[in-house]
């Protein structure tokens, strides 16, 4: 359906969110980088081969991040969980506060890798004008940190995370907070984020736009309702071409 010029709402009127990890910045090369600097410190007493340790890190994460995101764990416990775990036959008596210093000297190697991809820069100046956020289940404080570091906070009107918001994606309600937030329709908001289920299918349902950043061009069968780019060199045309169907934000 075609939409006449003074139906469509301005870019001020249209908000663009989205995830940062794997999305605006490069969290695989930081994580990576962060447990070859590790490893290579305490991979004889783990007797752990790197690419191991990177395995079991991400298993780790997975379990005791899902616990923090239900609300059973805080952000510090679950990284004190993580070290705990790992640590459990070379260190069965480490204390919490010996678990808490392994995590900042891993934390400190994972700080010193953060990096935005090369195209999140460009396409956010590309963006210019419209009103641009972020959604992200981090702590408030290091995402935060992490868009200051690679540059790329000046182009934001909120950074919005679940430690802040007070629920996490996949809930609508997350994204619908978020809008909120920034005083935008969750009609006239494209979410983009590179989680199929996370962020793709969970913004969808939200009533967003959805936007799936596949930068690995995996071969699964989206839904018609999530739209699928490879870079983020794709999205002003997708957002200038999405604008030109977007009824105004009188229409009921």
């Amino acid at each position: 359906m075609e939409f006449p010029s003074e139906a469509m709402p301005s870019r001020s009127q249209t908000g663009i969110l989205f995830d940062i990890d794997g999305t605006l910045m490069d969290d695989d090369r930081a994580v990576s980088l962060a447990l070859t600097s590790f490893h290579g410190t305490y991979g004889s007493e783990l007797d752990i081969s790197l690419r191991d340790l990177i395995a079991r890190w991400r298993e780790l994460l997975n379990l005791h991040f899902a616990r923090y995101l239900a609300g059973g764990i805080s952000m510090q416990g679950q990284r004190r969980a993580r070290i705990l775990d790992l640590f459990a036959r070379s260190r069965p008596d480490l204390t919490p506060a010996g678990a808490d210093r392994l995590f900042a000297a891993y934390e400190g190697y994972y700080r010193a890798a953060w990096s935005a991809y090369a195209d999140a820069l460009p396409a956010l100046e590309a963006l210019s004008g419209f009103v641009l956020g972020v959604l992200s289940n981090g702590d408030q404080t290091q995402q935060t940190e992490k868009l200051r570091t690679t540059g790329l906070a000046p182009y934001f009107s909120g950074i919005f995370t679940s430690s802040e918001l007070g629920s996490a994606k996949p809930s609508s309600e997350a994204f619908l907070s978020a809008c909120r937030r920034l005083g935008i329709s969750s009609r006239h908001c494209v979410y983009v984020g590179d989680s199929v289920e996370t962020d793709a299918r969970a913004s969808a349902s939200a009533g967003l736009t959805s936007v799936w950043l596949d930068r690995a061009g995996t071969p699964i069968d989206a839904s018609p309702d999530i739209h699928v780019i490879n870079t983020l060199t794709e999205l002003p045309a997708f957002v200038a071409a999405w604008t030109e169907r977007v009824p105004n934000l009188s229409t009921p």
